[in-house]
């Protein structure tokens, strides 16, 4: 299992799962999002976009079309076309949970069915689920098993324990720090019955695709999750990374305290993503404070919206700026101009801002028990902290405010780490998913 998923060896594992000639081009291939195509969207989302992005050059080979959830066009499902062999397709949710709660990170469809959907999924030579356990997915799964088309699945979050805090954080929300609280949430256990219900949707899913790939060697619960990936001959979905958009040659001091306001001559703290406690945010509140507290001019940088945005804010005060989501030309001058990555996350199974800050040249700290921390650990740039112990990220952060020349020395060390051992999204196409897709066609 770890070998199959080890990025050095994808390949010679790939070969000895699949050994199938590839089935004649161009392969029709659609790809299920369960999430709404945005500019805020998660990594999940920006994902497949770089991914179809980089499928274009594959004309001869590959037609792909990537649905996501979105509004429907004046005469049907709304169409992005990226090139003709590519194009994003945007379908209404049949049940949003954007009906029932606000307060999540991402509103995915919780039908278990989707008809517009199952009429598209007629036109594809294999489909390819990007979750196990919503609307999409199940709709892929009960299609593929009347009509007989492959179907190939990728983990790319671990969904069970994200939506087991999200759901632990609105009932506290909801309820305050109250007895009606601690009995929900401990009597009646019911984030813990949520997360499990989801493990159980994850194992079902498995035992019915025909190949299934992960974004690494860890998450869910280490038992039988990950027999159940092993069983289904698990294969490596890397990461890319555009490394001429993400350098450190794009380092501008000046334009970056100048466009963001930041105070000239601090010590830039730097996190991409969602501002939740499904991502541990919060933690960065008193690692940064405590940083400070020895006249460290330190300074968090924090890209991207969540519902915790107000409470960092009025956390920390003039010692952060939250510019919200950033484009990516934009993004790749901020994470060049900063001096460290912080990502606190316990549950990411590998993000494109962890990889894209690294090419930056940045320093990170990393949360143990992630599969980005699992993953990357080897980078000598790399420092995995605990994810429970601000105190901790507080002393890291320090050390290195402390110490601008071997934090600079470090970011050398992250680019050419990410020169050496991460791919092109061109490279994720070709060598990680056109196989699997051509294998599975041939099935």
């Amino acid at each position: 299992m770890d070998a199959a998923l080890d990025e050095g060896g994808g390949k010679s594992a790939m070969a000895a799962v699949l050994g199938r000639r590839p089935v004649a081009a161009p392969l029709k291939v659609g790809v299920l999002v369960d999430l709404t195509l945005s500019p805020d969207a998660g990594g999940h989302v920006k994902c497949w976009e770089r991914i179809a992005e980089a499928a274009v050059g594959c004309a001869d080979r590959l037609d792909l079309t990537v649905h996501f959830n979105g509004p429907a066009g004046s005469s049907g499902p709304g169409r992005i076309e990226l090139s003709p062999n590519v194009r994003y397709v945007l379908m209404p949710p049949v049940f949003s949970t954007s009906r029932l709660v606000r307060r999540v990170p991402d509103h995915t469809d919780l039908a278990p069915w989707h008809p517009g959907l199952a009429r598209a999924l007629q036109d594809y030579d294999v489909i390819h689920t990007t979750d196990a356990f919503f609307c999409y997915a199940r709709t892929a799964t009960r299609f593929a098993r009347r009509r007989g088309v492959p179907v190939v699945s990728s983990i790319h979050t671990n969904t069970p324990e994200y939506a087991r805090i999200t759901v632990d954080n609105m009932l506290g929300h909801w309820l305050g720090s109250s007895t009606a609280y601690r009995f929900a949430s401990e009597g009646l256990g019911i984030p813990g019955r949520v997360g499990r219900l989801l493990q159980r949707r994850l194992y079902r899913h498995l035992d019915r695709v025909d190949l299934a790939m992960a974004s690494c060697c860890g998450g869910f619960d280490g038992g039988y999750a990950n027999r159940r990936l092993a069983e289904r001959h698990c294969l490596a979905l890397r990461r890319g990374v555009d490394r001429a958009l993400f350098t450190p040659k794009k380092r501008a001091r000046a334009w970056f305290e100048a466009r963001f306001g930041l105070p000239p001559g601090q010590f830039v703290a730097m996190y991409v993503g969602k501002l939740d406690v499904g991502k541990n945010v919060p933690l960065l509140i008193p690692a940064i404070a405590e940083a400070r507290q020895n006249g460290l001019p330190v300074h968090l940088f924090c890209a991207g919206t969540g519902n915790r945005r107000g409470d960092i804010a009025a956390g920390l005060g003039p010692a952060v700026t939250l510019p919200g989501s950033l484009p990516q030309d934009e993004l790749a001058w901020a994470y060049a101009s900063a001096d460290l990555f912080v990502f606190p996350s316990t549950i990411d199974e590998f993000g494109n801002a962890a990889v894209e800050a690294l090419a930056s040249g940045l320093p990170a700290l990393f949360a143990g028990g992630s599969g980005v921390a699992a993953r990357m650990a080897d980078c000598p740039a790399v420092r995995v902290l605990p994810g429970d112990r601000p105190a901790d990220w507080a002393a890291a952060i320090a050390e290195l405010a402390a110490a601008p020349e071997r934090c600079r020395e470090l970011g050398r060390l992250a680019r050419d780490y990410i020169e050496a051992r991460v791919p092109s999204w061109e490279d994720v196409v070709t060598e990680d998913l056109l196989p699997v897709w051509q294998a599975a066609a041939a099935r």
